[in-house]
Parts: C-alpha cells; sequence; structure tokens
C-alpha cells in the first residue's frame, strides 16, 4: 500500500515501537475505531501470526 494515509500509519507504528508505547500499541491493536483499523492496513506485524493465535494473544493480553 502506498500514499500519504499509510505512510503516516507506517510512521505512526515506528513511533509507537519506538517508544516502548505498550498502551497505545494495545489501543491501535485492538481498536474498533477508524484510526485503528486503517493502523492495522499497514501494520509491520500483519502476517506473523495466524488470525486464531493474533485474537487469542489479544485476549489474553487485554
Amino acid at each position: 500500500m502506498t500514499g500519504q494515509p499509510h505512510e503516516r500509519n507506517l510512521q505512526r507504528w515506528r513511533e509507537l515501537v519506538d517508544s516502548s508505547d505498550l498502551p497505545g500499541l494495545h489501543r491501535v491493536l485492538t481498536g474498533l475505531d477508524r484510526g485503528s483499523i486503517e493502523m492495522r492496513e499497514v501494520s509491520p506485524l500483519s502476517g506473523l501470526l495466524p488470525d486464531e493465535v493474533r485474537r487469542d494473544v489479544l485476549r489474553l493480553a487485554g
């Protein structure tokens, strides 16, 4: 994916990870708001875990 919104979201991922913002990461990974959904569309973590396993991890972390 390319374009300004995607580049902005990738930069936001970098900032969250670089600052070790765990609450922020949790919000983006579990949020149902448009911003969180758009962030997940360009997630650098996408594809690391099958969706079912990812949901289990998020449920345990929540």
